[in-house]
């Protein structure tokens, strides 16, 4: 009798689904690095120095290192170090090229790997040295928001004051609520360049269309060395304006005397000046006292420079050439009768340039003569004479 061939039990079938399982994976595979989650670093760094201050500018971050939108920013911290060296803000070198013939998806992670190792060494130096300067926590951004971009001042004058200028870095970090934080962003280097005392302003003169003003240039710059002055900026506020807006000119000048003929009449102006270094327009330094002016319109415009007396039989008509002034209100016209004082015709002004006189007597000698009138009332010289004699 023959024996039955059996099938082969479970245990049999799972050690050989193991052994085809371990023979189609010979190698394991590395492992996915997590996503990325934290903000994208700022890549638009920017610093320069206006008078005793560093000033940042970067775009507001808005995106995540996946592209996603940013909707939980938290704050920005900005870093500084003091004594930086130039390499400090040198960027990691790029990638080297694929050879030839070989794609993207096909080249080997050594390069990613070599360019995020350098990108992280030139973070942990940076950190090294750097010190948190300052946190802008995401309710106080708009205080600093101009446009699409944040605005950043940082105070150098404690610096300063203790004798140096010496080279800075900066960099900024945006943080979530969940606490991730971008990269860190570009380093950029400042070279802070001690700015100059105050000039002394000598003359504040007002004068007709224009405001006059001198002063003299400092002598010393904030740490008491002899001052080198490139040009100086004129500033000019409308009482009761609590501040100045962009200088009156929009270059230094060179020169120790600025005419102002932007003024208007019946306004309360200060005044102050800044010097500049040679080349360096930006650094500006401290202000000059505030000269206070008043400026009233006390200046008559010209007398009419001719007058002509047309003698009829009843009246005499008077002619005369017009003047030239922007603030003109008229014209006043006046009489002497023989022996006597002249004496206003027109009560109030006039604007025509031709005026007939026809409460005249026949055969008497009349003198006239013409004023100008400005808008604040300033009366001019009079005209030469004019005789008419009706007949």
């Amino acid at each position: 009798m023959s024996r039955a061939r059996r099938s082969p039990g479970v245990p049999s079938l799972l050690f050989l689904a193991l052994a085809t399982a371990a023979a189609a994976c010979g190698k394991k595979a590395d492992p996915s690095p997590p996503l990325p989650r934290g903000a994208r670093a700022v890549s638009n760094l920017t610093a320069e120095q206006e008078g005793a201050e560093a000033v940042l500018t970067f775009g507001y971050p808005d995106r995540l290192l996946t592209g996603q939108p940013l909707t939980d920013l938290a704050s920005i911290q900005v870093y500084r170090v003091v004594g930086a060296s130039p390499s400090l803000a040198v960027p990691p070198a790029p990638p080297a090229p694929l050879p030839r013939g070989q794609r993207a998806d096909q080249a080997p992670v050594a390069a990613a790997r070599r360019a995020a190792l350098q990108a992280r060494l030139a973070e942990e130096n940076f950190y090294r040295e750097a010190r948190l300067e300052a946190s802008l926590p995401y309710p106080s951004l708009s205080e600093h928001t101009q446009g699409a971009s944040i605005v950043f001042r940082d105070p150098l004058m404690p610096l300063l004051e203790k004798g140096s200028a010496p080279p800075l870095a900066y960099a900024v970090v945006s943080t979530r609520r969940n606490g991730e934080r971008s990269p860190l962003s570009n380093i950029v280097l400042l070279n802070p360049e001690v700015p100059l005392d105050a000039p002394k302003i000598e003359t504040v003169l007002p004068d007709e269309g224009r405001i006059c003003l001198e002063w003299s240039p400092p002598e010393k710059d904030l740490l008491d060395r002899p001052a080198s002055v490139g040009g100086y900026f004129v500033y000019r506020r409308r009482l009761p304006e609590d501040e100045y807006d962009r200088p009156l000119n929009p270059e230094p000048v060179a020169s120790t005397f600025f005419t102002d003929t932007t003024a208007l009449y019946g306004s309360s102006y200060l005044y102050t000046v800044r010097a500049t270094p040679p080349n360096k327009p930006k650094i500006e330094g401290l202000p000059a006292e505030e000269v206070p002016v008043l400026y009233r319109d006390v200046y008559p415009p010209a007398a009419p420079a001719r007058l002509d007396a047309l003698s009829e039989a009843s009246l005499v008509r008077l002619v005369w050439d017009p003047v030239a002034a922007s603030d003109l209100a008229g014209y006043l016209v006046f009489r002497a009768n023989p022996g006597g004082e002249p004496v206003a015709l027109t009560p109030r002004p006039i604007l025509e340039t031709v005026y007939s006189d026809a409460r005249v007597e026949a055969g008497k000698r009349y003198r006239y003569t013409v004023k100008a009138v400005d808008v604040a009332g300033n009366v001019s010289e009079p005209s030469p004479e004019a005789v008419g004699e009706p007949f």
